[in-house]
């Protein structure tokens, strides 16, 4: 009993600490971003996020890794053995080296044939396009290197140091923005630099940070290849969902470049760039379940594990609606303030992307379960499988000259999908304990109650009222949080979640 209300309380605690990180992040990245798109221009942004994209389409290896390292470490706290942390720790680490290598090696043949013969780059920025190409390499690498780092810090559930070195990234890279408009040289080219010198600099801390704060970071000579085996073969199973992920998003927005053009492109990189402000809003939330998941499934606690998978799902739903309605309704005026005149298709791209958001969200708790399972073969091959229908289709409508956020759609659909199967997966796999149809009802069902009661309403408002752009935003802002408040209490919650957040509610007031 102890031990649970300690789990919840550093739970907790960590979930406000991610809050505050995000919150600030909030600001600081919505502002970088207007800042660099009118310090290029639209061609060198969309430029800057096709090019880039191609070295994260070869980083999906990382993303593998990096999933295998925060599941063996840990699973392997529960056991509270430091001397076998430090040996996984540095089996995670020669396994990214490795990583880093293999990526290099595809970055410079297949990476850089793409670059200069398969997309549609204009040939005065040709010289740009590779430099940017070459720098975004040397990033990606420092960011697989430093990935056993981060791996430690969430394990430990050190929330306060990775906010505080997440932090200090954004505001290097808000400077880094502002630099540019006092520069006369290349400014797409310079960009692409000093992002390569921060993650220099950001690996640097995230070391320093790690060996002041863990006795378990420390760099050993050590040999495991059963332990590596087992890492890699974790890893090659997570990397056909990856792949897939990362192949479908890097992927289609190749198609997008090839039949649509770099404008475009344009479109989806503002659209991802706000998406991606509310993903990780959700994602860092999402953070502090993360390793409570996994020691909770290893310890075989599943009716702990249920109900935090359960409520992590729904308050994940809640904080996506938080931001969706509203944006719904004035996207227009969010992109006309933010970027003045913005790319053509920008509204569709950034609407559809959130509700792709919203089910990638309300799925993590489920994928989280599924990996804390060291066995995730047949998961990933129906996962990958189905994932990559997405690139699959949108070729095809694409080529037949459908509208480009035909792409977005199809997403939506998998989405969906993917949802219903990961269900199905984790069911089976907690014996039976989570109910898919419960589930659904309880977490959807109430999600589009909430959604869909607020629209109205704020539809009826902005048929009554229209003031000026920021007015608006203001305005449906104030009273769709107010509104969404007051639905999640007595719509998104059941009746014993309601009565607990009140209660609490009242301590904490009653209190001061």
């Amino acid at each position: 009993m102890t031990d649970n209300l300690a789990s919840n309380k550093r739970i907790v605690k960590n979930t406000a600490i991610l809050y505050i990180r995000m919150l600030i992040l909030l600001l600081i990245s919505l502002y970088t971003v207007r800042v660099v798109f009118k310090a290029l221009g639209v061609e060198d942004y969309g430029i800057y996020n096709i090019v880039g994209g191609i070295v994260v389409f070869f980083s999906f290896l990382n993303s593998g890794l990096s999933s295998a390292t925060k599941r063996y470490i840990t699973s392997e706290l529960t056991n509270n053995n430091e001397n076998q942390i430090i040996h996984v720790f540095n089996i995670c680490i020669k396994a990214h080296v490795i990583v880093a290598l293999l990526v290099l090696v595809l970055s410079e043949s297949i990476g850089v044939w793409v670059v200069n013969s398969i997309l549609e780059i204009p040939e005065n920025r040709l010289f740009a396009a590779n430099c940017v190409f070459q720098f975004s390499i040397f990033s990606v690498l420092i960011s697989i290197l430093q990935s056993p780092l981060g791996a430690l810090i969430v394990a430990y559930e050190r929330m306060g140091v990775y906010a505080y070195t997440t932090i200090f990234e954004a505001f290097s890279k808000l400077l880094v923005a502002l630099s540019l408009y006092f520069v006369f040289i290349d400014k797409l080219i310079l960009y692409a630099f000093l992002l390569f010198v921060i993650s220099l600099l950001n690996l640097l801390i995230y070391y320093w940070v790690c060996r002041r704060n863990f006795s378990a970071c420390k760099i050993k000579k050590t040999k495991d290849k059963q332990l590596l085996k087992e890492i890699f073969n974790f890893m090659t199973w997570s990397l056909l969902g990856q792949s897939a992920v990362v192949g479908t998003n890097q992927g289609v927005g190749v198609l997008i470049n090839v039949y649509s053009g770099i404008i475009v492109n344009a479109a989806m990189g503002i659209s991802n760039s706000i998406v991606g402000v509310v993903n990780n809003f959700v994602t860092n939330f999402q953070v502090a379940f993360h390793p409570q998941i996994i020691k909770l499934y290893t310890i075989n606690e599943f009716d702990k594990l249920n109900l935090l998978v359960y409520r992590s799902a729904k308050l994940s739903s809640f904080l996506v609606l938080l931001f969706l309605t509203p944006l719904i309704f004035e996207v227009h005026n969010v992109l006309s303030l933010w970027l003045g005149d913005y790319p053509k298709y920008a509204v569709e791209f950034v609407v559809l992307t959130l509700l792709c958001v919203y089910f990638e969200s309300i799925s993590a708790p489920l994928w989280m379960l599924a990996y804390a399972n060291k066995d995730i073969k047949k998961y990933q091959i129906l996962i990958s499988s189905v994932y990559s229908l997405n690139f699959l289709l949108s070729w095809i409508f694409l080529y037949f000259g459908a509208i480009p956020y035909v792409v977005l759609l199809i997403r939506l659909g998998i989405f969906m999908i993917l949802l219903l199967i990961r269900l199905y997966y984790v069911y089976h796999l907690t014996n039976k304990m989570i109910n898919p149809l419960k589930w659904l009802i309880e977490i959807i069902g109430r999600g589009i109650g909430v959604f869909l009661f607020s629209a109205i309403l704020i539809f009826i408002v902005k048929e009554k009222i229209t003031l000026s752009p920021f007015v608006d935003i203001l305005l449906i802002s104030f009273i769709s949080l107010i509104l969404q408040v007051f639905l999640i209490l007595y719509i998104g919650l059941n009746k014993e979640e309601r009565v607990y957040i009140i209660n609490f509610i009242t301590k904490k007031i009653n209190r001061k």
